[in-house]
């Protein structure tokens, strides 16, 4: 009998060594008999990447949620007009019933919510950077000056907005290299009775592209305030699917975890690195409630295994 070549288009069912002629002449030509189908829902230009799919560890997870917007600095900081857009877009895209569509995936049998607060201006001096220390002191002077409310404090994000030109830090990492904004918690006693209290909060950059031409942040769209709606997006919506990833990495485990991939992304994440061009996941859409189109990033869907927009029903998933 002739020996048979392996024919494109066709998956490996045959064992061979590395770096091997066979393998050369095999591996080389493996492929999925039929291209892999892209999902109608999919953001376009963005490739399904079912590797990257969310995987749920164990940890909390929260379909119902509030948020607090607390903008740094003082009333000389902020334009009163872009603390109006923020406030306003939020609260419409955490509440639209076809962004949810594509969130409720992650909360297989629950009803999803988010409430806003009424939102403030600290009032102090406009800082010109914060790391990650500073940002916990923040929140926790909020709680400890009454300045925030101690109600539902364990489903509850303070989402602290940076003003134009200050500089947000992680590490190693800025907001002049490319550092958008974080998510985490903060556990500490309570001084008023020795209790354990843990607050969740975010920082956020005001992204923009500064008058020397160097970028702050991730700058998108062409208004500053829309690029801050949409890591507020990111933010929050990370915080609901994995509230308690700073105790994953402080204790080094996954049991801490909610939903992230194989590679320990979070549900914000992979679209932005998946993107050829960030104008494919950061759009401004159309939105129920509101005439008015509102800035969002879109989010990682299982369902469609990459980015995915609003849609008009949640997908029909098995979670067996």
């Amino acid at each position: 009998m002739a020996n048979a070549t392996y024919p494109v288009l066709q998956p490996m069912r045959i064992q061979v060594r590395q770096n091997s002629p066979a393998e050369k002449q095999y591996y080389a030509q493996s492929a999925l008999p039929k291209a892999w189908p892209m999902p109608k829902a999919i953001a376009p230009g963005i490739s399904p990447a079912p590797l990257e799919d969310l995987i749920f560890h164990g940890g909390r997870v929260l379909p119902q949620i509030e948020f607090q917007n607390v903008y740094l600095g003082d009333a000389t900081s902020w334009k009163a007009s872009d603390i109006d857009s923020i406030d306003r877009a939020i609260d419409l895209a955490m509440r639209d019933r076809s962004l949810n569509n594509v969130m409720v995936q992650y909360f297989p049998g629950a009803a999803i919510s988010c409430e806003m607060r009424e939102s403030f201006i600290l009032n102090e001096a406009k800082p010109q950077q914060l790391d990650e220390a500073d940002v916990q002191a923040i929140v926790k002077a909020l709680y400890v000056d009454g300045r925030i409310s101690r109600n539902d404090l364990p489903t509850t994000i303070f989402n602290l907005l940076l003003p134009a030109g200050s500089v947000l830090k992680l590490g190693n990492s800025s907001s002049t290299n490319g550092l958008g904004g974080y998510h985490g918690s903060l556990h500490f006693n309570d001084p008023a009775d020795d209790k354990k209290r843990t607050l969740y909060y975010s920082a956020n950059v005001y992204s923009e592209i500064r008058p020397d031409h160097s970028e702050n942040g991730i700058a998108v769209f062409n208004r500053p305030w829309k690029n801050v709606v949409a890591t507020l997006y990111h933010e929050i919506n990370e915080f609901r699917t994995d509230a308690d990833v700073n105790d994953a990495i402080a204790h080094g485990t996954n049991d801490f975890l909610g939903w992230t991939s194989r590679s320990g992304r979070e549900v914000g994440d992979q679209p932005i690195f998946a993107a050829s061009s960030l104008d494919l996941v950061f759009q401004e859409v159309q939105v129920a409630t509101s005439s008015k189109r509102i800035p969002v990033q879109f989010m990682y869907s299982n369902a469609v295994h990459g980015a995915e927009g609003p849609i008009a029903e949640p997908h029909a998933l098995s979670f067996s």
